[in-house]
């Protein structure tokens, strides 16, 4: 018996040494001594076990520093000190977007809980995948398509506008607007992607609610680190916790939603009705006319959907709460911008701008164009190399994170000058300022195939938005209001925006 314990104790005894030494290789000496990458410049890692996410999460940008610091190839130290490219040089950029965007992949280790709430639609599709998606996305996405959604835009405009007033005839004059914004967004998808109201401006609407739940839910740095670790422990969203519980039904609710209106699109076909110019019935009728290697299955269908929902309206919800934030700040600006929107539309009451009319503005284009700029949808879009690659002068293994460093482009005093952290609209009005801007160094929507395929319409609807609530109230910030961005969990203002809201009478 003596025998039998004192092998199980050599054996338990092994194991747990293996088990330390493999983890001090893994968090100690293979990302300082051994990885290709150790030689890169970067800014030191602050954890064994977390790197430099402490940085990452708790600081407002920090890739902007540290390409500044550092150059524009630069490695910093994601979860479990494993090495990580930040870069901000256009060539290599050019081949990550353009000339081998397909051997640059979507992280497979960090999509878990995207691939829950998006499915494997067109944001997350690769290579061949995303290829015949795209081809059979692109009509449906034409200038005359997007023309036809303008009347929407503005009808869900001034729902919007009805609501604030009725807010700020109540007295009411600090306003969240987050929320309100957010549903008008989730509405105008609703109408131009399914023909399909949600009605969540006027209404109680579980679809609403579950987004809220899952983009504007508490404590964002825990929800940040336990979508992290889902992707290498997943029974980690198996936890019984409240976040895991409000995540998990937030999901259930997309599915089913998702599901119904693909199921009722197929009806109306069915009976001869889908003649809508809504996006997932212009995907139907075009599917109908293609091969069959090239069609979507119904579950491709359904994952376009849940890739519309998402992207396409919490892009946009927050586009416009970030001009709004910086037109209360820069009160000039917004003066600027309402003295344009009054001579294009005097009267008010009657804003009905065409499709070529709100895109003629210029001094509106200039805002929009800088609050991308400042605040750019996506900060950084992370890809993972298929192929061992040079950066310069360093040789990056296969599978590799990169991340492409959006707003240390954007924020380059090499490209946009002296003032380049300031939000100057005139920029764009200065020839030797835009001269140096190109689709490789302003990336608000990416570029190439993988870029947004909704930008023109996500534009569309910013600017009527952005117009109809700049021409009818004046916005001013909240003295004492504070809020914290954090671009690695949520490129927005946390936990909401809140302004001073007053009518504009003229």
């Amino acid at each position: 018996m003596f025998d039998l314990f004192t092998l199980v104790g050599f054996f338990v005894s092994f194991f747990v040494s293996g088990f330390i030494g493999w983890v001090t290789y893994k968090l100690l000496i293979w990302p300082y001594y051994i990885s290709p990458l150790r030689n890169i410049p970067g800014p030191p890692s602050e954890n064994p076990f977390f790197g430099n996410l402490k940085s990452l999460l708790k600081e407002e940008e920090p890739q902007i520093k540290w390409v500044q610091k550092y150059g524009n190839i630069i490695k910093y130290y994601g979860l479990f000190n494993q090495p990580t490219l930040f870069i901000a040089d256009t060539k290599i950029i050019q081949d990550i977007t353009l000339n081998k965007v397909y051997d640059f992949i979507k992280p497979p280790n960090m999509l878990a809980d995207a691939i829950i709430i998006a499915g494997r639609g067109l944001v997350l599709a690769e290579g061949e995948d995303h290829k015949r998606q795209r081809k059979m996305m692109n009509p449906a996405f034409t200038h005359n398509n997007i023309k036809e959604m303008v009347p929407t835009f503005i009808r869900v405009a001034f729902t919007l506008k009805g609501l604030i007033e009725d807010k700020v005839n109540l007295g009411e004059s600090e306003i969240n607007l987050t929320p309100y914004i957010s549903k008008a967004t989730l509405d105008v998808i609703g109408l131009v992607g399914f023909n399909y109201e949600f009605n969540s401006l006027t209404s109680s609407n579980e679809l609403a609610e579950a987004y809220d739940s899952l983009l504007n839910g508490p404590k964002p740095i825990l929800r940040f680190v336990i979508s992290m670790l889902s992707n290498y422990i997943p029974f980690v969203r198996k936890i019984p916790i409240d976040m895991n519980k409000r995540f998990n039904n937030a999901c259930e609710v997309i599915e089913r939603v998702s599901k119904r209106l693909i199921r009722e699109k197929y009806k109306e076909a069915e009976n001869g009705e889908l003649n809508g110019k809504d996006l997932i019935s212009l995907l139907i009728n075009i599917n109908k006319t293609l091969p069959i290697e090239e069609k979507m299955t119904d579950e491709e269908l359904k994952y376009q959907i849940m890739t519309f929902l998402i992207a396409g309206h919490e892009t946009t919800s927050v586009s416009t709460c970030w001009a709004l934030y910086l037109l209360a700040h820069f009160p000039h600006e917004q003066d600027l911008l309402r003295e344009e929107l009054i001579k294009a539309f005097p009267d008010k009451s009657k804003f009905n701008p065409t499709f070529d009319e709100i895109n003629s503005l210029e001094y509106l284009n200039c805002i929009v164009k800088e609050t991308l700029r400042i605040h750019s949808p996506a900060p950084f879009t992370t890809r993972t190399n298929l192929n061992e690659e040079v950066f310069g002068e360093y040789l990056i293994p296969k599978n590799t994170t990169i991340m492409v460093a959006i707003s240390a482009l954007h924020k380059s005093p090499e490209i946009w000058g002296p003032t380049a952290n300031d939000f100057d609209p005139k920029r764009w009005l200065d020839p030797s300022v835009t001269k140096n801007v190109t689709n490789l160094n302003y990336l608000p929507f990416l570029t190439g195939t993988r870029a947004c395929i909704g930008n023109k319409l996500a534009l569309t609807e910013f600017k009527i938005l952005l117009s109809m609530l700049i021409r009818n109230f004046v916005f001013k910030p909240i003295e004492g209001f504070h809020f914290n961005i954090r671009t690695m969990t949520a490129n927005k203002p946390s936990p909401y925006l809140g302004l001073t809201v007053s009518k504009f009478e003229g």
